[in-house]
Protein backbone atom coordinates (compact mmCIF):
# COMPACT_ATOMS: atom_id res chain seq x y z
CA UNK A 1 0.00 0.00 0.00
CA UNK A 2 1.15 3.60 -0.97
CA UNK A 3 0.68 5.88 1.83
CA UNK A 4 0.83 9.44 1.82
CA UNK A 5 0.38 11.50 4.67
CA UNK A 6 -0.42 15.37 4.70
CA UNK A 7 -0.18 17.72 7.89
CA UNK A 8 -2.17 20.63 8.02
CA UNK A 9 -0.54 23.05 10.12
CA UNK A 10 -2.51 25.96 11.79
CA UNK A 11 -0.62 28.76 12.80
CA UNK A 12 -1.31 31.38 15.73
CA UNK A 13 -0.38 34.31 17.18
CA UNK A 14 -1.09 34.80 21.00
CA UNK A 15 -1.33 38.27 22.55
CA UNK A 16 0.99 39.27 25.00
CA UNK A 17 0.79 42.86 26.65
CA UNK A 18 1.90 44.10 29.95
CA UNK A 19 0.07 44.00 32.61
CA UNK A 20 -0.62 47.71 32.74
CA UNK A 21 -1.95 47.99 29.72
CA UNK A 22 -5.20 45.28 30.77
CA UNK A 23 -8.67 46.14 32.06
CA UNK A 24 -10.33 43.78 34.83
CA UNK A 25 -13.94 43.65 35.92
CA UNK A 26 -13.96 42.07 39.37
CA UNK A 27 -17.42 39.81 40.15
CA UNK A 28 -18.16 39.54 43.66
CA UNK A 29 -21.16 37.41 45.28
CA UNK A 30 -22.00 38.06 48.99
CA UNK A 31 -24.93 35.97 50.13
CA UNK A 32 -27.08 37.31 53.18
CA UNK A 33 -28.43 36.18 56.47
CA UNK A 34 -30.82 37.99 58.93
CA UNK A 35 -30.26 37.15 63.17
CA UNK A 36 -32.77 38.63 65.02
CA UNK A 37 -33.79 41.12 62.36
CA UNK A 38 -30.37 42.28 61.66
CA UNK A 39 -29.21 41.93 58.11
CA UNK A 40 -25.22 40.61 57.72
CA UNK A 41 -23.76 40.63 53.80
CA UNK A 42 -20.88 38.28 53.74
CA UNK A 43 -18.36 38.32 50.51
CA UNK A 44 -18.92 33.87 49.29
CA UNK A 45 -16.54 34.29 46.37
CA UNK A 46 -15.29 36.69 43.78
CA UNK A 47 -13.94 36.62 40.10
CA UNK A 48 -11.15 39.01 38.58
CA UNK A 49 -11.52 38.72 34.74
CA UNK A 50 -8.63 40.07 33.05
CA UNK A 51 -9.25 42.14 28.93
CA UNK A 52 -6.43 42.72 26.41
CA UNK A 53 -6.39 45.81 24.45
CA UNK A 54 -8.47 44.89 22.17
CA UNK A 55 -11.50 43.65 25.08
CA UNK A 56 -10.13 40.07 24.69
CA UNK A 57 -10.65 37.47 27.91
CA UNK A 58 -6.66 36.72 28.59
CA UNK A 59 -7.23 35.10 31.92
CA UNK A 60 -9.65 34.69 35.02
CA UNK A 61 -9.89 33.71 38.31
CA UNK A 62 -12.50 32.19 40.83
CA UNK A 63 -11.90 32.47 44.42
CA UNK A 64 -13.83 31.41 47.38
CA UNK A 65 -13.94 33.47 50.81
CA UNK A 66 -16.14 30.94 52.76
CA UNK A 67 -13.65 29.21 53.91
CA UNK A 68 -13.98 26.60 57.08
CA UNK A 69 -15.04 28.93 60.58
CA UNK A 70 -11.16 27.67 62.10
CA UNK A 71 -9.36 29.28 59.44
CA UNK A 72 -11.54 32.84 59.71
CA UNK A 73 -9.74 34.03 63.00
CA UNK A 74 -7.07 34.28 64.87
CA UNK A 75 -5.45 35.95 68.02
CA UNK A 76 -2.88 38.25 67.86
CA UNK A 77 -1.73 37.16 71.33
CA UNK A 78 -2.50 33.70 72.22
CA UNK A 79 -3.10 34.02 75.62
CA UNK A 80 -4.70 37.18 75.35
CA UNK A 81 -8.15 36.42 74.19
CA UNK A 82 -9.15 39.52 73.86
CA UNK A 83 -7.07 39.78 70.80
CA UNK A 84 -8.91 37.28 68.80
CA UNK A 85 -9.57 38.91 65.01
CA UNK A 86 -11.13 37.74 61.84
CA UNK A 87 -8.46 37.01 58.99
CA UNK A 88 -9.02 38.08 55.46
CA UNK A 89 -9.72 34.17 54.17
CA UNK A 90 -9.19 33.79 50.46
CA UNK A 91 -8.81 30.52 48.28
CA UNK A 92 -8.25 30.28 44.39
CA UNK A 93 -10.36 27.87 43.29
CA UNK A 94 -10.04 27.84 39.88
CA UNK A 95 -8.24 29.91 37.33
CA UNK A 96 -8.65 30.26 33.46
CA UNK A 97 -6.31 31.12 30.56
CA UNK A 98 -7.88 31.90 26.70
CA UNK A 99 -5.32 31.91 23.38
CA UNK A 100 -6.69 33.71 20.41
CA UNK A 101 -5.58 33.49 16.56
CA UNK A 102 -4.83 36.29 14.60
CA UNK A 103 -8.54 37.10 13.41
CA UNK A 104 -9.00 37.30 17.26
CA UNK A 105 -11.02 34.38 17.07
CA UNK A 106 -10.71 31.92 20.57
CA UNK A 107 -8.85 28.68 19.72
CA UNK A 108 -8.12 27.57 22.89
CA UNK A 109 -8.82 27.87 27.18
CA UNK A 110 -7.05 26.12 30.28
CA UNK A 111 -8.51 25.37 33.20
CA UNK A 112 -6.25 25.37 36.27
CA UNK A 113 -7.36 24.49 39.76
CA UNK A 114 -6.05 25.89 43.18
CA UNK A 115 -2.08 26.53 41.51
CA UNK A 116 -0.60 26.84 38.01
CA UNK A 117 0.41 22.96 38.38
CA UNK A 118 -3.01 22.23 38.33
CA UNK A 119 -3.94 21.83 34.77
CA UNK A 120 -7.46 20.29 34.74
CA UNK A 121 -8.24 20.55 31.09
CA UNK A 122 -7.57 21.57 27.92
CA UNK A 123 -10.26 22.85 25.36
CA UNK A 124 -9.90 23.97 21.92
CA UNK A 125 -11.90 25.32 19.08
CA UNK A 126 -12.09 24.78 15.74
CA UNK A 127 -13.63 26.69 12.73
CA UNK A 128 -15.31 26.18 9.11
CA UNK A 129 -13.72 28.18 6.30
CA UNK A 130 -16.44 30.65 6.97
CA UNK A 131 -15.34 31.25 10.18
CA UNK A 132 -18.43 29.63 12.31
CA UNK A 133 -17.51 27.91 15.14
CA UNK A 134 -17.69 23.99 13.81
CA UNK A 135 -16.26 22.08 17.35
CA UNK A 136 -14.84 22.49 20.77
CA UNK A 137 -12.70 19.58 22.52
CA UNK A 138 -12.16 18.94 25.63
CA UNK A 139 -9.34 16.49 27.37
CA UNK A 140 -7.84 16.22 30.39
CA UNK A 141 -3.63 16.05 29.45
CA UNK A 142 -3.15 13.85 32.43
CA UNK A 143 -5.30 11.07 31.11
CA UNK A 144 -3.55 11.08 27.34
CA UNK A 145 -2.19 7.42 26.35
CA UNK A 146 0.90 7.34 26.39
CA UNK A 147 0.92 5.78 22.43
CA UNK A 148 -1.16 9.34 20.90
CA UNK A 149 2.08 11.70 22.15
CA UNK A 150 3.55 12.82 18.80
CA UNK A 151 7.30 12.57 19.33
CA UNK A 152 9.59 14.66 17.52
CA UNK A 153 7.21 18.01 17.80
CA UNK A 154 9.23 20.66 18.99
CA UNK A 155 7.94 21.98 22.49
CA UNK A 156 7.72 26.19 21.34
CA UNK A 157 5.53 24.61 18.16
CA UNK A 158 2.85 23.55 20.49
CA UNK A 159 1.72 27.12 21.03
CA UNK A 160 1.81 28.21 17.50
CA UNK A 161 -0.02 24.90 16.25
CA UNK A 162 -3.14 24.63 18.88
CA UNK A 163 -4.58 21.72 16.60
CA UNK A 164 -4.04 19.83 13.48
CA UNK A 165 -4.62 16.70 11.30
CA UNK A 166 -3.37 14.05 9.30
CA UNK A 167 -4.65 12.04 5.92
CA UNK A 168 -3.23 8.85 5.15
CA UNK A 169 -4.39 7.00 1.51
CA UNK A 170 -4.55 3.96 -0.02
CA UNK A 171 -3.14 3.23 -3.40
CA UNK A 172 -6.66 3.66 -5.25
CA UNK A 173 -6.15 7.33 -3.86
CA UNK A 174 -9.06 7.13 -1.18
CA UNK A 175 -8.93 7.98 2.49
CA UNK A 176 -7.60 5.06 4.84
CA UNK A 177 -7.17 6.97 8.00
CA UNK A 178 -7.77 10.46 9.40
CA UNK A 179 -5.72 11.71 12.84
CA UNK A 180 -6.78 14.66 14.50
CA UNK A 181 -4.35 15.90 17.21
CA UNK A 182 -3.92 18.98 20.09
CA UNK A 183 -1.18 20.56 21.62
CA UNK A 184 0.88 17.33 20.80
CA UNK A 185 -1.83 14.98 21.01
CA UNK A 186 -4.08 12.19 18.86
CA UNK A 187 -6.91 12.52 20.71
CA UNK A 188 -9.38 11.41 17.48
CA UNK A 189 -8.52 8.68 14.61
CA UNK A 190 -11.26 7.24 12.11
CA UNK A 191 -10.10 4.57 9.76
CA UNK A 192 -12.02 4.23 7.37
CA UNK A 193 -12.94 1.46 4.03
CA UNK A 194 -15.02 0.90 0.94
CA UNK A 195 -17.95 -1.72 1.12
CA UNK A 196 -18.59 -3.93 -2.63
CA UNK A 197 -20.09 -0.64 -4.51
CA UNK A 198 -16.79 1.17 -3.76
CA UNK A 199 -18.68 3.45 -1.19
CA UNK A 200 -16.49 4.77 1.68
CA UNK A 201 -17.73 4.15 5.07
CA UNK A 202 -16.30 4.07 8.87
CA UNK A 203 -14.84 0.76 9.81
CA UNK A 204 -13.38 2.07 12.93
CA UNK A 205 -13.16 5.33 15.22
CA UNK A 206 -10.33 5.62 17.90
CA UNK A 207 -10.59 8.32 21.09
CA UNK A 208 -8.35 8.35 23.41
CA UNK A 209 -9.12 8.14 27.34
CA UNK A 210 -8.39 11.91 28.05
CA UNK A 211 -11.65 13.01 25.96
CA UNK A 212 -13.99 14.29 28.12
CA UNK A 213 -16.75 16.20 25.78
CA UNK A 214 -16.85 16.96 21.99
CA UNK A 215 -19.54 19.23 21.81
CA UNK A 216 -20.21 20.08 17.18
CA UNK A 217 -22.11 22.75 15.56
CA UNK A 218 -24.41 22.74 12.69
CA UNK A 219 -25.95 25.51 10.80
CA UNK A 220 -28.62 26.51 8.46
CA UNK A 221 -28.19 28.11 5.15
CA UNK A 222 -28.29 31.64 6.41
CA UNK A 223 -25.78 30.89 8.94
CA UNK A 224 -27.57 30.37 12.37
CA UNK A 225 -27.18 27.53 14.82
CA UNK A 226 -29.11 24.78 14.43
CA UNK A 227 -28.15 22.26 16.05
CA UNK A 228 -25.54 21.48 18.95
CA UNK A 229 -24.77 17.81 19.69
CA UNK A 230 -22.60 16.89 22.56
CA UNK A 231 -20.85 13.31 22.58
CA UNK A 232 -17.62 11.64 24.67
CA UNK A 233 -15.75 8.90 22.67
CA UNK A 234 -18.29 8.88 19.62
CA UNK A 235 -21.04 8.71 21.76
CA UNK A 236 -23.46 11.29 22.16
CA UNK A 237 -25.24 12.21 25.38
CA UNK A 238 -27.09 15.18 24.60
CA UNK A 239 -28.25 17.93 21.57
CA UNK A 240 -30.30 20.32 20.99
CA UNK A 241 -31.82 21.91 17.78
CA UNK A 242 -32.84 25.68 17.52
CA UNK A 243 -35.36 27.39 15.23
CA UNK A 244 -36.00 31.10 14.45
CA UNK A 245 -37.94 33.52 13.74
CA UNK A 246 -37.73 35.75 10.61
CA UNK A 247 -35.61 38.66 12.72
CA UNK A 248 -33.20 36.39 13.98
CA UNK A 249 -34.77 35.54 17.33
CA UNK A 250 -34.60 32.49 18.76
CA UNK A 251 -38.17 30.60 18.64
CA UNK A 252 -37.82 27.40 20.12
CA UNK A 253 -35.13 25.23 21.73
CA UNK A 254 -35.44 21.46 21.75
CA UNK A 255 -33.60 19.66 24.04
CA UNK A 256 -32.41 15.35 23.51
CA UNK A 257 -31.40 13.12 25.83
CA UNK A 258 -28.51 10.38 24.83
CA UNK A 259 -31.31 8.26 23.08
CA UNK A 260 -32.10 11.01 21.12
CA UNK A 261 -35.46 11.23 23.16
CA UNK A 262 -37.24 14.42 23.55
CA UNK A 263 -35.83 15.67 27.37
CA UNK A 264 -37.44 18.98 27.50
CA UNK A 265 -38.27 22.19 25.06
CA UNK A 266 -37.97 26.01 25.74
CA UNK A 267 -40.52 28.01 23.79
CA UNK A 268 -39.97 31.74 23.26
CA UNK A 269 -42.22 34.50 23.18
CA UNK A 270 -41.74 38.30 22.37
CA UNK A 271 -43.94 41.28 23.54
CA UNK A 272 -42.13 44.30 22.06
CA UNK A 273 -44.70 46.76 23.27
CA UNK A 274 -43.95 46.00 26.76
CA UNK A 275 -40.11 45.21 26.16
CA UNK A 276 -40.82 41.36 27.41
CA UNK A 277 -39.37 38.14 26.47
CA UNK A 278 -41.21 34.89 27.74
CA UNK A 279 -39.21 31.42 28.10
CA UNK A 280 -41.54 28.69 28.43
CA UNK A 281 -40.17 25.21 29.86
CA UNK A 282 -42.03 22.18 29.12
CA UNK A 283 -41.48 18.45 29.50
CA UNK A 284 -42.24 15.71 26.50
CA UNK A 285 -45.45 15.52 27.53
CA UNK A 286 -46.15 19.36 27.17
CA UNK A 287 -46.26 19.67 31.10
CA UNK A 288 -45.04 23.37 32.05
CA UNK A 289 -41.91 22.91 34.50
CA UNK A 290 -40.64 26.38 34.07
CA UNK A 291 -41.47 29.80 33.01
CA UNK A 292 -38.66 32.47 32.90
CA UNK A 293 -39.61 36.47 32.34
CA UNK A 294 -37.06 38.74 31.33
CA UNK A 295 -37.39 42.82 30.84
CA UNK A 296 -35.17 45.03 29.11
CA UNK A 297 -34.65 48.35 29.09
CA UNK A 298 -34.76 51.02 26.57
CA UNK A 299 -30.94 50.08 25.70
CA UNK A 300 -31.85 46.12 25.51
CA UNK A 301 -30.32 45.21 28.58
CA UNK A 302 -32.00 43.07 31.14
CA UNK A 303 -33.30 44.66 34.02
CA UNK A 304 -35.24 42.31 35.62
CA UNK A 305 -35.57 38.54 35.57
CA UNK A 306 -38.42 36.28 36.83
CA UNK A 307 -38.85 32.65 37.56
CA UNK A 308 -41.99 30.64 37.98
CA UNK A 309 -42.12 26.68 38.48
CA UNK A 310 -44.66 24.66 37.18
CA UNK A 311 -47.59 25.98 39.09
CA UNK A 312 -47.26 29.45 37.95
CA UNK A 313 -45.72 30.42 41.42
CA UNK A 314 -43.25 33.41 41.25
CA UNK A 315 -40.50 31.34 42.64
CA UNK A 316 -37.43 33.55 42.16
CA UNK A 317 -36.73 37.29 41.21
CA UNK A 318 -33.49 38.52 40.14
CA UNK A 319 -32.85 42.32 39.38
CA UNK A 320 -29.93 43.98 37.55
CA UNK A 321 -28.67 47.90 37.33
CA UNK A 322 -26.08 49.41 35.70
CA UNK A 323 -23.00 52.24 35.97
CA UNK A 324 -22.95 55.40 34.24
CA UNK A 325 -21.15 53.82 31.28
CA UNK A 326 -24.08 51.01 30.91
CA UNK A 327 -22.03 48.32 31.99
CA UNK A 328 -23.76 45.85 34.56
CA UNK A 329 -22.78 46.76 38.11
CA UNK A 330 -25.13 44.85 40.32
CA UNK A 331 -27.51 42.08 40.68
CA UNK A 332 -29.74 40.85 43.47
CA UNK A 333 -31.49 38.21 44.27
CA UNK A 334 -34.58 37.54 46.06
CA UNK A 335 -36.48 34.31 46.87
CA UNK A 336 -40.00 35.49 46.34
CA UNK A 337 -41.79 31.77 48.48
CA UNK A 338 -40.78 33.44 51.55
CA UNK A 339 -42.26 36.96 52.15
CA UNK A 340 -40.32 38.78 54.51
CA UNK A 341 -41.71 42.34 56.72
CA UNK A 342 -44.07 43.71 55.24
CA UNK A 343 -44.30 41.71 52.69
CA UNK A 344 -41.35 42.54 50.86
CA UNK A 345 -39.19 40.00 48.74
CA UNK A 346 -36.05 38.61 50.88
CA UNK A 347 -32.54 39.56 49.25
CA UNK A 348 -30.77 36.07 49.80
CA UNK A 349 -27.58 37.24 47.28
CA UNK A 350 -25.88 40.47 45.56
CA UNK A 351 -23.29 40.21 43.09
CA UNK A 352 -21.78 43.14 42.43
CA UNK A 353 -19.10 43.81 39.43
CA UNK A 354 -16.12 46.38 39.38
CA UNK A 355 -14.08 47.61 36.52
CA UNK A 356 -10.63 49.84 36.03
Amino acid sequence: MKLKIYITHFFVLFFSYSYGGINTKITKTYTITRSFGVETRELTQSTFVNYDSQNKITDSTLYIHNIPLSQKYDYINFNDRKSLKKLEGIERLMHFKYDYNLEGKLVSKDLYGKNNDSLKWREFYKYLSNGKLWKIIRFDPSKVHPNNKIDGLNPEDLSNMPWGETYSYDDSGKIKEHKEFYAGYIIESTIYNTDSNGTLMVEKENFDPSLMIKKTFSYNDIGEVEEIIDSRRGFAFGSKSFEYDKFGRKLKITYYDQDGSLEKTSTYLYNNHESRKTEIITDPSKKLIRRIETKVNSKNKKIIEATFDGKSRLIQKKTMGYNKDGRLSRVHDYDMLKPGENGKPILISIITYEYD
